[in-house]
């Protein structure tokens, strides 16, 4: 079964903000991790309950997914995702270190 896959506007500010704070940082390496992210994000088209539940599914009323990508500890991202019937809502997208996101963000 193959699902669509929706970045919601607050997931595209996140990827959008990650951009930018690696663009100014390194340049070069900005349009790649961009390009690397949304095709990471793309393949969750094709089984997304292969990923495990988020620790922030314990605080709200769906199971929330997690999608980690990048290369090193540090570099680390987790995609947030919904699997609604055919449809995969990636709700936000947050650095590895960060903290659960909670009901209040």
């Amino acid at each position: 079964m193959k699902y669509r896959v929706v970045i919601t506007p607050e997931a595209e500010s996140d990827l959008r903000a990650i951009h930018y704070y690696i663009r100014i940082h390194a340049p070069r390496a900005a349009h790649a991790w961009l390009s690397r992210a949304r095709s990471s994000a793309k393949n969750l088209s094709r089984h997304p309950e292969r990923c495990p539940l988020a620790p922030e599914s314990a605080s709200f009323h769906q199971p929330i997914r997690e999608l980690f990508f990048g290369e090193r500890n540090r570099d680390t991202y987790r995609f947030l995702f919904v699997v609604l019937g055919q449809e995969v809502y990636i709700l936000h997208v947050r650095h590895g270190s960060r903290l659960p996101l909670t009901p209040d963000e």
